[in-house]
């Protein structure tokens, strides 16, 4: 969240090469920037998704008059 942070507003989309369990994205999320994961890994792209999708959940007890984002999908990679 800390590092988010620091990248000046302008720049809205935040992009995590390797997602992971996620953590970069739900601070994305905490912080109101969109995000963008790559995992290669499916058992990690879904607790990323599940914990993000929680982190919008928990946002939304608390709305900031955004309507909430529809929730992550996998898109196969075609090589």
């Amino acid at each position: 969240k800390w590092c988010i942070g620091l990248i000046p507003p302008p720049a809205l989309t935040i992009i995590d090469p390797f997602l992971g369990s996620g953590t970069t994205g739900v601070a994305a999320v905490n912080l109101g920037r969109k995000f963008i994961g790559i995992e290669r890994i499916k058992s990690y792209f879904d607790i990323a998704c599940r914990r993000i999708d929680l982190e919008r959940r928990t946002l939304s007890l608390f709305p900031k008059g955004t309507p909430p984002e529809p929730p992550a999908k996998q898109k196969a990679l075609e090589l």
